[in-house]
């Protein structure tokens, strides 16, 4: 596909799952990382937390794009 900036790319693929957390609040894995990470509050409000999985890390990062 020929991307110039694989970096960029991938924060914005992350991006696009922290989009979909906060807008798909019925499917099942925003339930688990709700669940999980941020039982009272919302993603954006979300904390990274102690001892968070490498996905949590990768997702909480990609929060300045959503």
């Amino acid at each position: 596909m020929g991307f110039k900036d694989l970096a960029a790319f991938n924060v914005a693929m992350l991006g696009k799952q922290g989009w979909h957390l906060q807008t798909d609040s019925d499917s099942l894995l925003s339930k688990i990382c709700k669940a999980q990470y941020y039982p009272n509050s919302s993603y954006l409000e979300s904390k990274l937390g102690h001892n968070p999985s490498f996905v949590w890390r990768s997702k909480f990062s990609a929060k300045v794009v959503v």
